[in-house]
């Protein structure tokens, strides 16, 4: 056929379309291919896509043979899909966009990349993000990601945003879906930035084996889709129990209890969509810090003595001021939940507040009395740094599998004419990392002091601070506006729009490290589109851990309630 249509395609649709014989896989993937190369790598250059599987036609091609053998091997089966350049995928380059890891070869599949494909789906390449993902919008070595929305603002937060590149490419329909990561907020702020479906799950329940670290307490696979159906299908089969356990912190650790992935997964998870009235009678908050309704946050004394920082360093801490646009858009979204039969309440979110002391005698997560100084300290450097040398040690490419051996200058290079990041206050440097490594060797993580007394502290502070919070109030998930606003696109030269784009609620997605630090699943869908700026801004659903059936459930069931993802208007279906 001479061109088959792939815009805002579903998964259904292309499973559909398969299936019948009005598109095989190889037409597939050519259409995705020839979007790449009209957007990506010419037009408006988004430069998502920045490793190509040269084996992706030839795998489609077997897909096809499959098929007309009758013999597909599952419901992916021949559908495209990206991923994060932080993930292995056997025989492709894993640089986690850092220029010292350009040349390091993936070995094997990272569990989810295996899982897929297992079940047919096509990769058809790896996308775009920061060095290390130690950061959002920052260029790394093959630059960065932009807008397919607009080329006034960014595709992701600046200050935490990594997975730009799988944001824009599942915007721009360059494949089905795309599969991000997250450690702060770069799942939830691309997805918020480019009306996407994203999910960060509780600890354990999608394995992170074969994905680059960056904190491994924190760090978890995050999908993108553009509707709730596809990131459904997409769970459906990368949710299943790992037998290998390495590379997974949460699943290695030996000190607190996590549950299988079969035993927080449904049978199948598009049914939760399919459940009867998923919103009538639940109660659920948002928080006032979100929606420019309280007053006392923002008040809390300045962090370490530094004029102008408070929380906990870089922008935490600060009073949220969310965009008039945005807030129009929540009014309205609040309005669907309340006409669906949920009973939406403005309350605190002590979550946040205990953790970054946004206001007078507010603790923060120092002081809380639950994790110590201490161990936050081991847990950005002694255990950021074996979670590094030990995917290098079982990735095992014999021209680099040593952290020591790496030049630590050349992991993130400072972008020439870019002005200084503003994360002040934390302390990470990553460059010393492989000296670290070298002075500080580490086999297993129980040899890290302030370990176990550190995770137990985390589940603790997110049981007493939002658990039993959401029982007192009697709430069964909490929603918010995923960002306050977007970064200029020019934020990183230009002066004003640094100051803009740094503030608290668009540097990291709203909640900055809370959600992923204490494992609080979530989930972002569209909100819509801000009028002023013709930006997408998405509503995340939050709640207790391993709750995340109920929250997808929500969040299928918000989307239904009327249309909020409008197509970018940058990547057109090509004629």
């Amino acid at each position: 056929m001479s061109h088959y249509p792939v815009v805002e395609a579903t998964i259904a649709r292309l499973r559909a379309d398969l299936a019948s014989g009005a598109v095989t896989a190889v037409e597939l993937v050519a259409a995705y291919l020839a979007r790449i190369d009209a957007f990506d790598a010419s037009g408006p250059e988004l430069n998502a896509v920045v490793v190509r599987n040269d084996e992706a036609l030839a795998e489609a091609a077997a897909s096809d043979a499959r098929r007309a053998r009758g013999e597909t091997l599952g419901p992916l089966d021949g559908i495209p899909y990206t991923a994060k350049d932080s993930y292995m995928a056997r025989g492709l380059t894993v640089a986690s966009g850092s220029p010292a890891f350009e040349h390091l070869v993936a070995q094997r599949d990272a569990f989810t990349i295996g899982r897929l494909r297992a079940g047919g789906a096509i990769l058809l390449g790896l996308t775009n993000m920061p060095p290390m993902a130690n950061g959002g919008m920052q260029r790394g070595v093959y630059g960065r990601a932009e807008s397919p929305y607009s080329a006034d603002w960014l595709t992701s937060a600046f200050g935490s945003g990594s997975s730009n590149g799988s944001g824009t490419a599942t915007a721009a329909s360059f494949a089905a879906f795309g599969l991000g990561e997250e450690t702060w907020s770069s799942g939830r702020a691309p997805a918020s930035n480019n009306a996407l479906c994203a999910y960060t799950p509780s600890r354990g329940v999608i394995s992170v084996r074969g994905n680059w670290p960056l904190v491994p307490t924190m760090d978890v696979v995050v999908p993108h889709t553009r509707t709730m159906a596809d990131l459904l299908e997409v769970l459906d089969v990368i949710v299943a129990d790992d037998a290998e356990r390495r590379g997974d912190f949460w699943r290695v650790q030996p000190w607190v209890e996590i549950p299988a992935a079969s035993a927080v997964r449904p049978a199948s998870y598009p049914v939760l969509a399919d459940g009867p009235a998923p919103l009538a009678g639940k109660t659920i908050g948002v928080p006032a810090m979100y929606i420019n309704q309280d007053d006392d946050a923002g008040t809390g004394p300045a962090f370490r003595g530094l004029d102008g920082v408070r929380g906990i360093g870089g922008s935490t801490g600060q009073r949220i001021e969310t965009r008039a646009s945005a807030i129009d858009l929540w009014e309205a979204a609040r309005a669907d939940l309340e006409a669906a039969g949920a009973t939406v309440v403005v309350v605190d979110f002590p979550v946040v507040t205990n953790y970054e002391g946004d206001r007078p005698g507010a603790p923060n997560v120092a002081t809380r009395g639950l994790v110590s100084p201490e161990y936050l300290r081991r847990e950005i450097v002694d255990l950021s740094v074996f979670g590094w040398d030990d995917f290098l040690r079982a990735n095992g490419d014999p021209n680099l599998n040593r952290l020591a051996d790496v030049d630590g200058e050349r992991i993130f290079p400072h972008p020439d004419g870019a002005l200084p990041d503003r994360y002040h206050g934390f302390d990470d440097d990553i460059a010393s990392y492989p000296a670290h490594a070298a002075e500080h060797p580490v086999t297993d993580v129980t040899q890290i002091p302030e370990l176990e007394a550190g995770v137990r502290g985390l589940e603790e502070t997110r049981r007493v601070d939002l658990e039993k919070w959401m029982d007192a109030r009697g709430l069964d998930a909490v929603v918010f506006p995923a960002v306050a606003d977007v970064g200029a696109a020019d934020m990183d030269v230009n002066p004003a729009s640094a100051e803009a784009g740094w503030r608290n609620g668009v540097w990291v997605a709203n909640g900055n490290l809370v959600p992923r630090h204490l494992g609080i699943p979530t989930v972002t869908v569209p909100m819509g589109t801000m009028a002023d700026i013709g930006m997408p801004v998405g509503l995340t659903f939050a709640g207790r851990a391993y709750d995340d059936n109920a929250l997808l459930a929500l969040a299928a069931a918000f989307e239904a309630t009327g249309q909020r993802r409008t197509v970018p208007p940058r990547t057109p279906e090509l004629g």
